[in-house]
C-alpha cells in the first residue's frame, strides 16, 4: 500500500466524514446500552464505572506526552517518503510502550489502598477491587499497539483507524447489551471492555503490517534523534500532567466532596457533552496531520488563511451545540432515561459553559498538535490544573456538582484561553493577537443574542416526547444557521471554505460517475 499520497482536503474528508458516520453508530448504541446498564445494573455502578475512568485519565499522564511526541516526529520523514527513519522511530517507541505499560500496570495497582477514601457511597458494593483492577489492565493493554496506529494517523489516514474503531465497537456493545440483559452482570461488562481494547489492537496492527511493510525493519536511530524526540517530550510531559489534572480530578473531586452516586447521574450528561465534543474532535482532528504538513511547507500568511477558516466552522458549530444543550440535554435525559435522574439547572449552564469553551478552542488546539507548541505552553497548562483544582475544592463545598464545573471553565479563561492564542499568533501567524480576541467577542455577542432569541421557541414547543423535541432542535439548528450565515456570508473565510466543500462534492461525485 505505501505512504498516503493524496491531498490534504481529500485525506481530511476522508478523516472527517469517516469519523462523524463511525461515532454517530457509536452514540447511538452507547445511549441503548446505558438505558440498559441503569435498568438492569444500576445507577451506583454507573457512579463506579464514571469515577474508575477518571481515575485513569490521571493514569495515562504516564505516557509522558510521548504519543504527541511521536506523531510530530513523523510528520517530516512521512513527508519526505523516508521510511528507514520512520522504521527506526517505531522500533525505538514501541520499546518505550511497552515499559508505560508495564508502568501503567504498577502505578493503578499501587492506588487500591486508596479506594475506600475515593468511593463514597451509602451502600457496599461487592468486589469492588476486581473491578478496578480490570479498568487498569483495559488502560494498560491500550498501549500496546499505540506505536502501530500513530503511523496510520500521521499518514493522514485517520479514516482507517476510525473505521476499526466503528465496527470493534458496535460488536462489543451488542455483546455488552445482550450480557446485561442476560445476566446483570458488571464483571461479564467490564471483561467484554477489555476483549474491545484487545481486538482493537490486534485489528490496527495486523493494518499498520500489511499498509508498511518497511516498519519491520530493525533500523535504530541516531543519539541526537533521540535527544531532539526527548526535548519534545518533556515540553509535552508538563502539558500532559496538567492536561490529565484538569480533565481527570473532576469525577473523583465529587465522588468524594458530594458522593458517587452523582459522578454516575452527571455521566450521562457527560455521555452527551462527550460524545458531541468528540464529533467536533474529530472534524478538527482529521486536520491535525495536514496542518503539519502545512506548517513545514506553507507561509504565515496561508497558515493564517486556514486558521480562519477553521475558526469560522467552529464558532458556527458551538453556536448551534450551546444553544440546543442549553435547550435540550434535560428534556433528553428526561425521555431518556427518566425524569429521576436529571440534575439541576445551574449544573446544566455550567455544562454548557464547559463545552463552549472547549469548541471554540478547537482551531487553536489543533495547530497546537499540528506544530508540536507545547514547549512554549506547558507551564500555563500547569497553572490552570492547579487553579482548577484549587476551585474545585472550594466551589464544590459551596455549590456541589455545579461549583465543581464551573471551576474548570474559570481555570481555563484565566489562563490558556488568553495564553495560547497569543503563542500561535505571534510565532505561526506573525499577526498581532488582538485579531483573535475581537473575533471571539463578536461570536460571544452574537451566541447570547442567539440564545435570547432562541428562549421563546425552546420554551414554547414542549419536549416531554421524541418527535417534538426533534422538531424544536430543528428550529434551534436553523436559527442559530442563519444568524451565523448573516454574521460570515462576505467573510473571505466562508468564500475559503464553501470553494474547498464545492471542490471536495465534484471530486466525490466525479469518482462515483466513473
Amino acid at each position: 500500500m505505501g505512504l498516503n499520497k493524496e491531498s490534504r482536503t481529500i485525506n481530511a474528508s476522508k478523516n472527517a466524514s469517516s469519523a462523524f458516520l463511525n461515532k454517530f453508530v457509536i452514540l447511538l448504541l452507547a445511549f441503548v446500552s446505558r438505558k440498559f446498564f441503569i435498568k438492569y445494573i444500576g445507577v451506583h455502578y454507573l457512579g463506579i464505572n464514571g469515577l474508575f475512568a477518571n481515575i485513569l485519565t490521571l493514569l495515562a499522564m504516564a505516557d509522558l506526552g510521548l504519543g504527541t511526541a511521536m506523531n510530530v516526529s513523523l510528520y517530516k520523514p512521512i513527508a519526505e517518503g523516508d521510511t528507514r527513519k520512520i522504521s527506526a522511530l517505531l522500533n525505538y517507541f514501541r520499546r518505550i510502550y511497552y515499559l508505560i505499560a508495564a508502568a501503567v500496570m504498577g502505578i493503578g495497582l499501587s492506588l487500591i489502598p486508596f479506594l475506600k477514601y475515593i468511593v463514597n457511597m451509602d451502600q457496599n458494593i461487592p468486589h469492588l477491587y476486581l473491578y478496578y483492577v480490570l479498568f487498569v489492565a483495559k488502560s494498560a493493554i491500550s498501549y500496546l499497539f499505540v506505536y502501530k496506529s500513530s503511523i496510520i494517523k500521521a499518514d493522514q489516514r485517520q479514516y482507517t483507524v476510525n473505521s476499526v474503531d466503528v465496527y470493534v465497537n458496535i460488536i462489543k456493545v451488542i455483546l455488552e447489551i445482550i450480557a446485561i440483559c442476560l445476566f446483570k452482570n458488571y464483571l461479564i461488562y467490564l471483561l467484554l471492555e477489555v476483549g474491545g481494547v484487545v481486538a482493537h489492537n490486534l485489528v490496527i496492527s495486523y493494518i499498520a503490517d500489511k499498509s508498511y511493510p518497511f516498519i519491520a525493519e530493525k533500523a535504530e536511530i541516531r543519539p541526537e534523534e533521540k535527544k531532539g524526540i526527548f526535548a519534545d517530550v518533556s515540553s509535552i510531559f508538563l502539558y500532559k500532567i496538567a492536561y490529565s489534572l484538569l480533565n481527570g480530578t473532576d469525577n473523583v473531586l465529587m465522588s468524594i466532596i458530594v458522593g458517587t452516586v452523582y459522578v454516575g447521574l452527571y455521566s450521562n450528561y457527560l455521555t452527551i457533552t462527550n460524545n458531541l465534543e468528540q464529533f467536533i474532535a474529530m472534524l478538527f482532528t482529521s486536520l491535525t496531520a495536514g496542518i503539519g504538513n502545512l506548517v513545514a511547507t506553507a507561509s504565515p500568511e496561508r497558515r493564517y488563511e486556514t486558521y480562519k477558516a477553521m475558526q469560522m466552522v467552529s464558532f458556527w458549530i458551538c453556536g448551534i451545540v450551546s444553544v440546543c444543550l442549553l435547550y435540550l440535554m434535560q428534556d433528553f435525559i428526561v425521555i431518556w432515561l427518566g425524569r429521576n435522574l436529571l440534575l439541576d439547572d445551574l449544573t446544566m449552564i455550567a455544562i454548557v459553559l464547559n463545552v463552549f469553551f472547549s469548541t471554540c478552542m478547537r482551531p487553536v488546539w489543533t495547530f497546537r498538535e499540528g506544530t508540536g507548541m507545547y514547549k512554549q505552553i506547558r507551564y500555563i497548562m500547569f497553572t490552570t490544573a492547579i487553579l482548577n483544582l484549587i476551585l474545585s475544592i472550594v466551589l464544590g463545598k459551596i455549590l456541589g456538582v455545579s461549583g465543581i464545573l464551573f471551576a474548570t471553565s474559570i481555570s481555563k479563561l484565566c489562563t490558556y484561553f488568553w495564553y495560547e492564542p497569543n503563542i500561535l499568533f505571534r510565532d505561526f501567524f506573525h499577526k498581532p493577537v488582538r485579531l483573535y480576541y475581537r473575533e471571539y467577542l463578536q461570536n460571544t455577542i452574537l451566541l447570547a443574542f442567539c440564545m435570547a432569541v432562541c428562549f421563546v421557541p425552546a420554551h414554547f414547543i414542549p419536549g416531554t416526547n421524541i418527535v417534538f423535541w426533534l422538531i424544536k432542535a430543528v428550529i434551534l439548528c436553523c436559527i442559530v444557521s442563519i444568524f451565523y450565515y448573516l454574521r460570515y456570508r462576505k467573510a473571505p473565510e466562508f468564500a475559503n471554505v464553501k470553494s474547498k466543500a464545492a471542490g471536495l462534492i465534484r471530486k466525490i461525485t466525479g469518482k462515483f460517475r466513473k
